[in-house]
């Protein structure tokens, strides 16, 4: 059971961001041990992380694409707030990283939705020489073509309302964003939470968050955690190259589906070189005053810290990042290890269909009590015992099986399913490039 508030309502932590500063791995986290969470008082609203996409898309008046296929978000943030005030717990969180798109209308219309609640609102920071080739990878992966340097010229020499930069600036400007925030939520109830250097523990951030609520760390089952898996330079050109031959009609919804969310995140990493992308040499020194910059507006608007204002500055160039491009030879190597990566899936597919296609058939040839017996006792230990021990008795009754001595235990059915063994070794056996990593 949670433990609840004893009827005031909940204290509610609106994480919104940003982009590409540990907030997969927060949201893993946090999803992973949503029950741990909820009996220490904490509320995950929305049921699931997209759930909570469903929500912010309706709250930032977010259009979906013509055929876009899935379920529609109109209401779903009323909805969402209306859960987390009856809910009785302590604490809720909300955490997607676009909220920090949000405008001024859509952080108001936030706020008032969850009055009575006591609001705030949670920004996570990173230095600009990670940020910086981190978010780039991201825009890659969201079907952008053009080289790094191209995309450093539009963000850093261009107009801040013109190409990339017009939506890197409207997620990292911390002023900006938080500026469209302070006039509902006022400044000690808005924490900065700093993003730990690479040479940092992993847990550092999560201790930190979850200091913010008010929990203990150990709550949270670290093993499940999930980051949003960096590619190396040579896997980020890959992906580029893919994107210039995609299909400019294609609709971005398809693009994620397939590109994005299974070639992107599932089968690219491990298949390149190693080597991160550095920010270039020459690039350091404006990364550094604009982060000096942007950590001053931080002590002058007197938000609360989480973490060290330091950790925002560049630590200029970083173990494992490479100073050249991929040749075309490496893009070579890593799009045949690429291509073995996607015949794996292919075949692991090829048997999972194989199976649901035998257990249709066994459906259509069983009788309907004898099929839902079999499914009850898939799911329930005593069930399967008696199904077990019935099994018996009528092999022994029919003569086929003796009657077990006084020193003879029954043995019990193994489920071994021969079938889905095969498949599953047929869909690893190619691709040992990403394991050996």
């Amino acid at each position: 059971m949670p433990v609840v508030s004893g009827g005031s309502p909940p204290t509610v932590y609106l994480h919104i961001g940003a982009p590409k500063s540990g907030t997969t791995f927060l949201q893993g986290l946090l999803w992973s041990n949503a029950q741990a969470l909820s009996e220490a008082g904490v509320l995950l609203p929305g049921g699931s992380f997209g759930g909570q996409v469903q929500a912010t898309r309706d709250l930032r008046q977010v259009e979906p694409e013509p055929d876009e296929p899935g379920p529609s978000w109109d209401g779903a943030w009323d909805g969402l707030a209306d859960q987390i005030k009856e809910s009785g717990h302590r604490v809720a969180v909300l955490s997607h990283e676009v909220l920090c798109a949000a405008d001024a209308a859509a952080a108001g219309r936030a706020v008032a939705s969850l009055a009575p609640c006591e609001v705030h609102v949670v920004y996570s920071a990173r230095d600009l020489a990670g940020l910086l080739p981190s978010e780039w990878q991201e825009y890659v992966k969201h079907r952008y073509h053009f080289d790094f340097e191209h995309w450093l010229r539009e963000v850093v020499d261009g107009p801040r309302d013109g190409g990339a930069a017009g939506w890197f600036w409207q997620v990292h400007d911390i002023p900006e964003v938080l500026g469209r925030w302070v006039p509902h939520v006022p400044p000690e109830r808005v924490h900065v939470l700093t993003m730990p250097g690479p040479d940092a523990p992993r847990e550092r951030l999560w201790e930190r968050f979850a200091g913010l609520l008010g929990i203990d760390p150990a709550v949270a089952d670290l093993t499940e955690a999930r980051a949003n898996t960096s590619l190396s330079w040579t896997e980020t050109e890959l992906l580029r190259r893919v994107n210039s031959a995609v299909d400019m009609d294609a609709p971005m919804w398809l693009y994620h589906r397939l590109v994005t969310e299974v070639l992107a995140l599932k089968v690219l990493p491990g298949r390149g070189e190693d080597g991160r992308v550095p920010l270039p040499p020459e690039r350091l020194a404006w990364a550094d005053e604009k982060a000096r910059e942007l950590v001053e507006s931080v002590r002058s608007a007197g938000y609360d810290v989480v973490g060290d204002l330091d950790e925002l500055l560049p630590a200029g160039a970083r173990q494992g990042e490479s100073a050249a491009s991929p040749e075309d030879a490496e893009l070579l190597d890593a799009a045949a290890h690429t291509i073995l990566g996607l015949l794996d899936r292919i075949a692991m597919l090829r048997g999972e269909i194989g199976t649901l296609r035998q257990e249709r058939r066994e459906q259509h040839r069983t009788a309907l009590p004898k099929l839902m017996a079999r499914h009850l006792s898939e799911r329930n230990e005593a069930v399967w015992k008696m199904r077990v021990g019935y099994w018996h008795l009528v092999e022994r009754l029919k003569g086929i099986e003796p009657t077990p001595g006084p020193e003879k235990e029954t043995e019990t059915e193994t489920d071994s399913a021969p079938d889905d063994d095969e498949a599953g070794e047929a869909g690893t056996v190619l691709s040992r490039r990403a394991r050996a990593r």
